[in-house]
């Protein structure tokens, strides 16, 4: 099972499901990838594999649109400093630096594209913890309208970078996120999920009433994206 136990910062390192059906969001996922749940806080419940942590479940506050969302974390080393870049790259902090109990710190942001992202400060270097395999997460996915404006303000942050004709977000000479350019859709961060066999694992999420939003079609690399029944949005890679 990769563990994973160190994230450099402005590496994914954590994602969360944010809906207004707590409990039938966590059927779907239980039913899809066999995740267990376990209460972290009042309204917040972590994801397990095997009983390793996955990622986390959190209830919509009261009086926010009735629709689900995923939602990707960038590591961060201080949080107070990258809060100011944010808004100084060109960004918008929708909720500043707050404790996450015990474990550390985050804050919430919209970059200059429209993609909503978030920021983790961990008192401990671990984020997710199983990655890579089946049921896992296995990638991540950065949709913008604008690739090159993304890609500077996440430069701006913590040194992304882009290679000529690469779909990808590279930190340090390797990928964080692919990176897809296009209209379709609101921009956004998103997590892909490791499968067996993604074909297979996007027919059940379907009869369990995901639908389809971008099918694979046989382009290496290219994951299917489904939307769940509340409406967060999750990719399919072969795991």
């Amino acid at each position: 099972m990769p563990r994973r136990t160190r994230y450099s910062p402005g590496t994914p390192c954590w994602a969360d499901c944010i809906t207004p059906d707590l409990t039938g969001s966590q059927s779907f996922y239980a039913e899809l990838f066999g995740w267990e749940y376990v209460p972290e806080t009042p309204g917040y419940q972590l994801a397990v594999l095997r009983g390793e942590i996955v990622g986390g479940f959190g209830a919509a506050p009261a009086g926010t649109p009735p629709r689900a969302a995923w939602n990707v974390y960038l590591a961060t080393k201080d949080a107070e400093h990258t809060c100011a870049l944010v808004g100084l790259a060109g960004g918008r902090v929708v909720m500043p630096p707050v404790p996450a109990g015990d474990n550390g710190r985050l804050f919430l942001a919209v970059d200059p594209a429209g993609a909503a992202v978030g920021f983790w400060e961990g008192h401990r270097a671990e984020g997710v913890v199983v990655a890579d395999e089946p049921g896992a997460v296995s990638g991540h996915e950065l949709r913008v309208p604008d690739a090159t404006r993304a890609a500077a303000f996440y430069g701006d942050l913590f040194g992304h970078r882009t290679a000529p004709g690469e779909e990808e977000l590279h930190l340090d000479g390797a990928p964080v996120a692919r990176l897809t350019e296009g209209d379709a859709g609101r921009p956004l961060w998103l997590p892909h999920f490791g499968a067996a066999d993604p074909a297979d694992t996007a027919r059940l999420a379907v009869e369990l009433g995901a639908e389809p939003v971008r099918p694979a079609d046989g382009r290496p690399g290219l994951p299917a994206l489904l939307r769940d029944p509340w409406g967060a949005e999750f990719g399919l890679v072969q795991a």
